[in-house]
């Protein structure tokens, strides 16, 4: 199989995997995987190709949601599509820091950060898009950031400990063991 096939075999691999993750666990407040998974695509895929998953991933998870349709409220669903693409751009940055990953304190107080910086960009990015795409005026918009900071204090912390605990041996696994993943195809 070629490398262009390839490319495109393992983009709509991660969509799907991104698709069913987020869809199985949909109806859990606050526990989501699709962080995790969107970054790992950038850590294994490289810069271009996480920003893609991420957008498209993203997209077609927000559009499609069992709970409610991210296209009913476009600003919402352009903040979800802009972080995502934001968080998978982050995994080709930090790709060599994650593969060779090994825990201290450092790193877990890295990875622990990074992970806490990308959730609280995507909730901040979409905690504001959405009250803007209902209509709010700015005390409302204020309103609903102040009411959403539990919810976004937990989605957090749980999402900073998938950062620890699954990103780096997850993707250092994968890595291992698909040899697509060792080339340098990741421009």
């Amino acid at each position: 199989m070629d490398r262009h096939t390839q490319n495109i075999a393992f983009t709509g691999i991660f969509i799907g995997l991104i698709l069913g993750i987020g869809y199985a666990l949909a109806f859990i407040p606050n526990v989501e995987l699709i962080t995790a998974m969107i970054f790992m695509s950038g850590v294994l895929m490289g810069f271009k190709r996480g920003i893609l998953i991420g957008c498209v991933g993203e997209f077609l998870f927000s559009a499609l949601n069992p709970v409610g349709s991210g296209i009913l409220f476009p600003p919402m669903l352009i903040a979800q599509v802009i972080s995502m693409g934001i968080i998978g751009a982050a995994g080709g940055i930090f790709s060599e820091f994650v593969l060779s990953w090994k825990p201290n304190p450092t790193k877990v107080c890295f990875i622990a950060l990074l992970g806490v910086t990308l959730t609280l960009l995507y909730d901040i990015l979409v905690s504001i898009a959405f009250p803007i795409s209902a209509g709010f005026n700015l005390k409302a918009i204020g309103a609903t950031l102040i009411t959403g900071i539990a919810f976004s204090a937990v989605h957090i912390v749980i999402n900073m400990l998938i950062f620890i605990f699954i990103v780096p041996v997850t993707a250092q696994k994968v890595y291992a063991a698909i040899s697509y993943f060792h080339s340098d195809g990741k421009k």
